[in-house]
């Protein structure tokens, strides 16, 4: 595997936090991308990936081929891979998008689309990427990507920083929403209403996001020999067991003794990018109160 990343430069901070880039084969078929406190711009320099409905709908899964975006997800993706991942991308803040297009983030929070609806010229750097006269090296390929997105900031776009300084506390810290209101001097309809008109979520949304993606790296990072269910449960910044379960099963998909499982077979650099085989058709039929009871035996053992 050929993965680096580095900050992304001042002149595109802070909407833009971060560069990355990954050449690698899969290590399964399928991939389960959990949510967390970022959106991203992704460069696809390989053959198409699938997008398959969690839902388990019958429907044709959405095939993304060059630049797609990903907007704030509210729960797990499902890709297939393709044979080989060859990736460049910016993780973007909560915010981000916003500084390089009119449509508003409500409008693409919880989906993937083609990125050349936002960021116009997307496709044709993908192609210059794939098909230049010289490989893409992280180097180029973050030189590439910062001038591509410099050129195509707002002129004279001016973030609230009361929108940066929420986002920033939540992503931390489990703040009640009108704890932080009174913080930031607003009252809660005027910080909902900012928070969805610069991020596309509530305040409350994007908190249970950050909790879930603070408890799941740690998760991830629990030595070898932990008890799932006592060691779990003291990590979780949750009311109790059954409010841990039912929203870990929401965000990832799985019941937390699952996630654990395979996170040690694979390693926490997988931590929210979790390699799966099969999809548990079984489970996606399950009614809500089959799933709960089910979820609540597998994190007790």
């Amino acid at each position: 595997m050929l993965f680096e990343e580095c900050p992304a430069p001042p002149g595109l901070q802070p909407f833009v936090t971060g560069f990355w880039y990954v050449r690698t084969s899969p290590v399964a078929r399928y991939e389960k991308i959990l949510p967390g406190p970022s959106a991203h711009l992704v460069l696809n320099l390989s053959d198409p990936y699938r997008l398959i409905d969690p839902s388990g709908s019958e429907g044709p899964a959405q095939e993304v081929a060059a630049g797609f975006y990903s907007g704030l997800q509210r729960t797990y993706l499902i890709s297939e891979n393709p044979a080989q991942i060859f990736n460049v991308g910016a993780v973007l803040a909560p915010f981000g998008v916003a500084a390089f297009t009119e449509q508003p983030p409500s409008a693409l929070t919880g989906r993937v689309v083609d990125a050349g609806l936002i960021f116009p010229g997307l496709g044709a750097l993908c192609e210059s990427l794939r098909h230049g006269p010289e490989g893409p090296t992280p180097e180029r390929a973050f030189a590439a990507l910062e001038s591509f997105l410099t050129g195509r900031l707002r002129p004279g776009y001016r973030l609230d920083e009361r929108t940066a300084t929420a986002v920033g506390l939540l992503a931390r810290d489990d703040i009640p929403v009108a704890d932080l209101s009174g913080r930031l001097g607003l009252s809660t309809s005027t910080l909902e209403r900012i928070m969805m008109r610069d991020c596309g979520t509530t305040p409350k949304g994007f908190s249970d996001v950050c909790r879930f993606h603070r408890f799941v790296n740690a998760v991830a990072a629990m030595p070898p020999g932990t008890a799932a269910g006592r060691d779990l449960l003291a990590l979780a910044d949750y009311y109790d067991q059954p409010h841990l379960i039912r929203s870990f099963r929401r965000f990832s998909g799985f019941t937390p003794s699952e996630y654990l499982r395979l996170i040690r077979q694979h390693g926490p650099d997988y931590a929210t990018f979790v390699p799966v085989e099969e999809l548990p058709a079984s489970k996606r039929g399950m009614p809500d109160t089959a799933a709960f009871l089910q979820d609540h035996t597998d994190f007790r053992r």
